[in-house]
């Protein structure tokens, strides 16, 4: 394929989902979502976040294997899971998110080693219109439901995927995740 191809049918695939938008439902929040979901995976100490690359995001409908919107790593390097996140609450946008990670609770990522195993997939789910009143004003402190969403989110999540493996080492990897997420929803409830 071209450079940008993968971009230009990502974008594509995006426009068609929000031209089926419901009525009152905020558009256009994807990626300011990603956005929000990055800055608070920057705030825990441990993991570093990127940006998936075009051929992580694209997702089966156009040609790729899995849909990703981040990567995480540990400190050390280490991939630790991937997310999905989606603002949409259009009901066949949320199964066909869920449905992929039921089908595939853990994924690689090209840039893994053979004998490194799969990481857990995340499916967070955020509200458009808090993603909006948000990045009106971009104060963490003012907006304690979204953390307390997406950490959520990741628990409910990596607890299904914990449920979907036999494998010694993804147990653990996974058992450490959701450690990690319990700790960090201590610093946002009382």
């Amino acid at each position: 394929m071209r450079q940008g191809m993968n971009s230009h049918l990502e974008d594509s695939y995006v426009d068609r989902i929000d031209r089926h938008m419901g009525v009152g439902e905020v558009k256009g929040q994807g990626k300011p979502a990603e956005e929000f979901v990055a800055r608070f995976y920057e705030g825990i100490s441990g993991l570093k976040v990127r940006f998936s690359t075009p051929e992580e995001d694209k997702g089966p409908e156009i040609g790729g294997r899995q849909t990703v919107d981040l990567v995480v790593s540990f400190a050390d390097g280490r991939a630790a899971f991937a997310t999905q996140i989606t603002s949409s609450d259009q009901r066949g946008v949320m199964e066909k998110k869920i449905k992929e990670m039921r089908d595939h609770p853990f994924i690689r990522l090209d840039e893994m080693n053979p004998h490194e195993v799969s990481i857990p997939k995340v499916l967070v789910f955020l509200d458009a219109g808090q993603i909006k009143n948000f990045f009106n004003d971009p104060t963490m402190k003012k907006y304690p439901e979204l953390p307390l969403k997406v950490i959520d989110d990741h628990i409910r999540s990596l607890i299904f995927d914990l449920s979907q493996t036999q494998n010694p080492p993804q147990q653990k990897a996974v058992k450490e995740l959701i450690q990690i997420f319990t700790e960090e929803k201590k610093k946002y409830t009382h």
